[in-house]
């Protein structure tokens, strides 16, 4: 399949990436990318294609931010509510490192925006005011200058949960264009994509009892993709819906190119044989006329070697 990625002197223009990734029943499972920490910075919009740099915050400074962010792999995050609110007497800023367990969130109030250089973001707790693990967070991407399916899908999402005591917040950029609606959950660092305003309320309910919604999960940002698919062979082969049911131990590749992946559950451990493809070339990001391979993920049989009952 060849896909092109400019527009034509005709005016022809690529179909949207999140309706072809649809087109294509792509599967969800494994498409979480990395993060190892976040850094969420109230900022009112409208934003740049370039969030920090093109946003309305100091371009001195956002240059400054995204070199401290990247030297720490941090992601920084803007964003929004529904409700617009004048930053000028301080402005919100959450410091989050995704996980299970250990995972946590914590939220300050930066009143000059100098202060945002002075965060420490190797993040060691205690900076901030520690949210309640119930309290989660839940990002839905609006960014519309970094792809517009993003802003199409996202916002009747943000609308239809609405505030919700500042749990629900408008972002910029996280992840996978292609897969909007895009919802991250933190601290846990849960993804889940093609959410509708529908499904989000099942998705934060479900989230607040402590499951995950199978239907929409693309994977955990702590883990790496293969073994988001190996999670994720196994939730659906056990009907596992708990937050922390399965957790992947370890993944070893094996001479032939598959990865063997150990997944913890409540009876035991299983295996999962997972084997990685390329697709074939197709438009992963419509704003910005990406044309990518990305990566394809299924599992060689059994699906599951079971080790416990």
């Amino acid at each position: 399949m060849s896909v092109q990625t400019t527009m034509s002197p005709e005016g022809w223009r690529p179909p949207a990436c999140a309706a072809l990734s649809r087109s294509l029943q792509e599967p969800l499972c494994g498409t979480a990318p990395r993060v190892r920490g976040w850094l969420l910075i109230e900022q009112p919009g409208p934003w740049g294609r370039d969030r920090l740099r093109q946003s309305r915050l100091d371009p001195v400074l956002g240059d400054a931010l995204a070199a401290r962010c990247a030297d720490a792999g941090v992601r920084p995050v803007l964003i929004r509510t529904r409700q617009r609110r004048d930053v000028a007497a301080g402005r919100h800023v959450y410091l989050v490192r995704p996980g299970r367990a250990d995972g946590w969130a914590e939220r300050l109030l930066v009143r000059e925006d100098r202060e945002l250089l002075d965060l420490d973001l190797d993040l060691p707790p205690g900076v901030g005011e520690r949210l309640d693990p119930t309290e989660s967070l839940f990002l839905v991407c609006t960014h519309g200058k970094k792809d517009a399916c993003c802003a199409s899908f996202g916002r009747p999402v943000v609308t239809g949960l609405g505030h919700r005591d500042g749990r629900v917040w408008e972002s910029t950029h996280v992840g996978g264009d292609r897969f909007a609606a895009t919802v991250v959950c933190l601290p846990s660092g849960i993804y889940y994509g093609r959410v509708t305003a529908e499904s989000a309320e099942h998705i934060v309910a479900e989230h607040d009892r402590g499951r995950v919604v199978l239907e929409h999960y693309r994977g955990r940002c702590t883990d790496d993709p293969v073994m988001q698919f190996a999670e994720h062979t196994v939730r659906a082969e056990r009907s596992l819906l708990g937050l922390d049911d399965v957790i992947p131990l370890s993944a070893v590749p094996r001479p032939d190119g598959d990865t063997d992946v150990l997944v913890r559950h409540p009876d035991g451990t299983d295996l999962v044989r997972v084997r990685t493809t390329r697709a074939e070339p197709r438009l992963t990001a419509c704003s910005a006329g990406v044309v990518d391979s990305p990566d394809r993920f299924e599992a060689a049989p059994p699906p599951v070697r079971r080790s416990g009952s």
